[in-house]
């Protein structure tokens, strides 16, 4: 990949990661700083946002591997259904999905920074949680069947808050695995502004180097 190209993909998918701080509001809306004043609406609040930061996570994937994407996808353009572009990008790239990170160490060699992390292996939304939370966002924003014989109640399997600390554990710090074995490192810091580095292999899972 060309380094313009690499440049104006990294840009696009920070952006989509920046609009996942929309979570921030559903953590508003727990702490009841942000309401509606109805119960009902401030749920239907909560999962609007949830199914827009899902639905980012993906097209940042998207743009993470568009080129390989657009050559399979020729209306990608027009693609909307998050649960679907994972599913299509999957054929595309199996290791498309955001692989969270924790930092292990941080160091010198020559004038660089050299910075080491190591995977997370729970605690995080994986992509089995990802098509769950899709699915439930989707029965609890569609207005309900009066004569649907199902339960009303809605289960979403981990509560509220447990899905904002899943969801943040993700992406917090991630691995962006590319098709062309390139790899990116993006932090999301509490100031909210999105840090993307190009990273390579070393003895650890990665390395970024930083002037």
């Amino acid at each position: 990949m060309s380094a313009t190209i690499m440049s104006r993909e990294i840009v696009t998918y920070c952006n989509c990661m920046e609009e996942v701080q929309r979570i921030s509001l559903v953590q508003s809306v727990l702490a009841r700083s942000v309401t509606t004043g109805q119960d009902a609406f401030d749920t239907e609040l909560i999962f609007v946002q949830f199914r827009k930061v899902l639905e980012q996570i993906a097209f940042a994937s998207l743009a993470a591997n568009k080129v390989k994407y657009s050559a399979a996808y020729a209306t990608f353009a027009t693609h909307w259904n998050a649960q679907r572009m994972l599913r299509d990008l999957k054929k595309i790239n199996p290791d498309f999905y955001p692989l969270p990170l924790d930092l292990v160490s941080i160091g010198d060699k020559g004038t660089n920074r050299v910075i080491h992390f190591e995977p997370v292996f729970d605690g995080f939304m994986t992509q089995d949680d990802f098509v769950c939370l899709y699915d439930k966002c989707g029965q609890i924003l569609h207005a309900r069947n009066p004569f649907n014989p199902q339960d009303p109640v809605i289960q979403i399997g981990y509560s509220v808050a447990q899905w904002v600390t899943r969801i943040r554990r993700l992406l917090a710090t991630h691995l962006v695995h590319l098709v062309d074995s390139d790899v990116w490192v993006v932090t999301i810091p509490n100031d909210g502004l999105v840090r993307a580095s190009l990273a390579r292999p070393t003895e650890g899972i990665a390395a970024c180097d930083l002037p």
